[in-house]
């Protein structure tokens, strides 16, 4: 990565990028939504899933569009989060080659999410103004129990497994 002329320069990139990694979330998400439509549930996990990863990148946008109208402090790694990007890219063209199985599916999003939870923008960005924090917080409130679903949905499709071992 090129050195950065300010942190102007900074910040525009972060939340450029930021939006691109939710963007590719939200691809993955629509990828195993389709590949797994003969469970309707999970299939609409996924969809549901993906769409707020959407929500995410429009989040990103929204204060990227909003950078020189409030005050904020970044709190990320650019250099991390150009490395996250790079491996999503990969990691969907790897899955979309090579299918996981749905548990497998489940369980590496639930990790994936967990790593990525520093980055959502309630993490990464510090806004000084408690109205604009608020809408923010309210907005990530509205979709904090994608990973709890996911989590329910993964002890639903192991319970038939753990059965059959007893």
């Amino acid at each position: 990565m090129q050195e950065l002329d300010s942190t102007k320069e900074k910040v525009i990139l972060f939340f450029d990028v930021c939006a691109k990694i939710e963007g590719l979330c939200a691809s993955l998400y629509h990828y195993y939504s389709d590949i797994y439509q003969d469970n309707a549930h999970v299939s609409q996990l996924w969809k549901k899933t993906a769409m707020e990863e959407e929500n995410h990148q429009k989040q990103f946008e929204l204060v990227n569009r909003l950078r020189d109208d409030i005050g904020f402090d970044l709190n990320a790694d650019l250099e991390r989060t150009y490395r996250i990007h790079q491996k999503l890219n990969t990691l969907l063209a790897h899955v979309q080659q090579n299918p996981p199985d749905i548990v497998t599916a489940l369980t590496k999003a639930i990790e994936m999410e967990e790593s990525l939870s520093d980055l959502h923008l309630d993490s990464s960005v510090r806004f000084h103004d408690d109205s604009t924090r608020m809408l923010f917080q309210a907005l990530r409130e509205f979709d904090l129990d994608h990973v709890k679903s996911m989590r329910h949905c993964l002890s639903i499709m192991m319970l038939p497994q753990s059965e059959m071992v007893g």
